[in-house]
């Protein structure tokens, strides 16, 4: 184990170094307040292919000793300089969570040159004060009378990841385990999220804010809220992901991460654009909840989208024909379906990777007219489409086949009744297309269908388990089978047909 002493403390840190040999930049990884460096794991080992990266204990954390006096948000600052200067850290960027995030903010906002970026993973720069207060006093009574923090992790831990295993959960609860309630409640402060607010405004350096589509905790909706503090700010919403996306979704935050990093490294925000932009979307903002209060009672329509056989649009039971594959409409408005609350720098990149960001933007406007128009071909005045600052979302009742079915794979994968699990399974398998989400070229669409085939993939060999544990051997190879028209060169699928033809043969010569 590697320490450096900052101030009274003994930080507990580890630096690794890049399997590229060209490396020159370094990422330092700051965990949320109960867990430890080890939350990481998953991730480390894809960032080293191009950054040397740096990982450490918060005071009071994993190995790293509290130390005397307060834990306030600056002295945990101080750690990250600390760790900077003894390290001697040159370019760098850092990648911090949750309430670790907030005194990744607090360094930031002190202006050193070597910080290139900062990435936000759940960190909840506002929150409904009243609110935070209550579940701060709520989680203090569930943990009096414990010495450590481990009680209330075992009650919240379904909350963490989406898709747990054995090993995940054990070293969320070891490292709970080592945190008292003292340390973990003077860092997580609802209060200092005030002094985040202000400094995370004045920030120059690019800054990418991540979130879990399905953190309960901290929502995409909480975590987009920093965009009302500093306009420039990139936000995404991860699919399939609770609060450690760094689990759930490791090799696509790796992706988004070290994209963001590369297009931002170098930039500097312009500060005359960066204060036209905050009074227009300020203004922006205030006009169209002027517009939109008077229609918050009114009946919102239906608005139904299937794709997986193709795509048809239906508006209050009406078909709307035409038109879906100009201007982008059809990939905005399926993302717009899945993802349901979307930014528009979100939409740029989606749609225009590869074109500078004020052309898309301006794009992106022609676009978002235009799908309207598609939308309300009887109306100018309702639009299903809106459009608030940053963020774009359908006004409606939401109904889709590609919806229902994502919907369909999270419940069954709940179910713990095995024999209802199966059922539930096959209907899936049966719904499933030859291609899910035709005419989507882009990468996300592409990653998408990619993610749904593997669902598929890992339901059917489910399937070809339990039929063999229950000896029908000819449904257990169906089902293989069916594995095999996603992934025709598995080694470990193909052999196992191989044995279940071998085990059917011999029953039928038996």
């Amino acid at each position: 184990m590697a320490f450096l002493t900052c101030g009274n403390a003994q930080i507990h840190y580890e630096k690794l170094e890049s399997r590229n040999p060209r490396a020159t930049q370094t990422i330092i990884f700051i965990h949320p307040t109960g867990l430890d460096m080890y939350c990481w794991n998953e991730i480390i080992p894809l960032f080293l292919e191009n950054y040397h990266v740096v990982r450490y204990d918060l005071r009071g954390h994993g190995d790293s000793t509290v130390g005397d006096g307060d834990l306030s948000i600056s002295r945990l600052a101080d750690d990250i300089q600390c760790l900077v200067n003894t390290l001697k850290l040159d370019t760098y960027h850092i990648v911090a969570q949750g309430f670790g995030g907030v005194s990744a903010i607090e360094y930031a906002a002190r202006g050193f040159s070597g910080l290139k970026t900062l990435t936000l993973l759940a960190v909840p720069v506002h929150f409904p004060r009243e609110l935070g207060k209550k579940i701060v006093a709520e989680r203090k009574m569930q943990v009096k009378g414990h010495e450590t923090m481990l009680h209330k992790a075992q009650q919240i831990i379904d909350k963490f990841m989406l898709y747990p295993t054995q090993e995940r959960v054990e070293r969320i609860l070891q490292a709970f385990e080592k945190v008292t309630p003292h340390v973990y409640f003077e860092i997580f402060d609802v209060d200092s999220l005030n002094r985040a607010q202000q400094n995370i405004q004045n920030m120059t350096i690019p800054i990418l804010v991540l979130s879990g589509s399905d953190d309960e905790t901290f929502p995409p909706e909480l975590n987009s809220a920093i965009l009302n503090f500093n306009t420039n700010a990139r936000y995404y919403t991860v699919p399939y992901s609770s609060f450690l996306i760094q689990m759930d979704q490791p090799n696509l935050m790796v992706e988004w991460i070290g994209k963001f990093i590369m297009k931002h490294q170098n930039n500097k925000i312009n500060q005359e654009i960066a204060s036209y932009a905050q009074t227009l979307y300020a203004e922006m903002y205030r006009e169209i909840r002027e517009k939109m209060k008077g229609k918050a009672e009114a009946t919102l329509p239906t608005l139904q989208v299937n794709i997986m056989k193709g795509l048809d649009v239906f508006l209050n039971g009406k078909r709307l024909v035409g038109g879906w594959g100009q201007r982008k409409a059809k990939q905005i408005l399926m993302y717009l379906i899945i993802q349901q609350s979307v930014t528009r720098d979100e939409l740029c990149d989606l749609v225009w990777p590869d074109v500078d960001l004020k052309t898309a933007r301006s794009r992106l406007r022609v676009s978002i007219h235009y799908l309207n128009k598609l939308l309300n071909p009887m109306s100018d005045h309702y639009f299903l489409l809106v459009t608030e600052r940053e963020h774009i979302f359908l006004q409606a009742n939401i109904e889709s086949d590609i919806v229902l079915h994502v919907a369909a794979i999270k419940r069954a994968h709940q179910e713990t009744d095995i024999v209802k699990k199966v059922e539930l399974y096959k209907r899936i398998v049966a719904d499933r297309t030859e291609n899910p989400l035709p005419g989507l070229y882009e990468t996300w669409f592409i990653n998408y269908r990619n993610w749904l085939e593997k669902e598929w993939v890992d339901m059917v060999m489910f399937l070809s388990d339990y039929y063999e544990s229950i000896g029908d051997i000819k449904q257990a190879l169906y089902y293989c089978q069916i594995a095999l028209e996603y992934y025709i060169d598995d080694f470990m699928i193909t052999n196992r047909q191989e044995y279940l033809k071998s085990k059917l043969e011999k029953i039928k010569n038996s």
